[in-house]
């Protein structure tokens, strides 16, 4: 690989004024129920590894990493799709 291809003119054709907005998601009926499908389901995935952690740490087992990280991520999962939402 050259030095000529780490040149701010191959990074894109993005003009330096544009501005970029986040996309907002437009719920029809169309999709309605499959928006609604990914947060019951994102829901019950919190809900789940929020009781598997409280039950194994009442049991006094160690709790898995993967349960606490399958948990964040669908909390962050929601919380993007109800801030994007009108």
């Amino acid at each position: 690989m050259s030095a000529s291809h780490n040149t701010p003119d191959d990074w894109g054709s993005a003009n330096e004024r544009q501005n970029f907005q986040p996309r907002t998601l437009h719920i029809t009926k169309e999709n309605k129920s499959v928006y609604l499908t990914v947060v019951w389901m994102l829901g019950s995935t919190v809900l789940i590894s929020l009781l598997g952690i409280i039950g194994l740490s009442f049991l006094g087992h160690d709790v898995p990493q993967a349960l606490i990280a399958l948990g964040s991520v669908a909390v962050g999962a929601l919380g993007s799709l109800f801030t994007h939402s009108k």
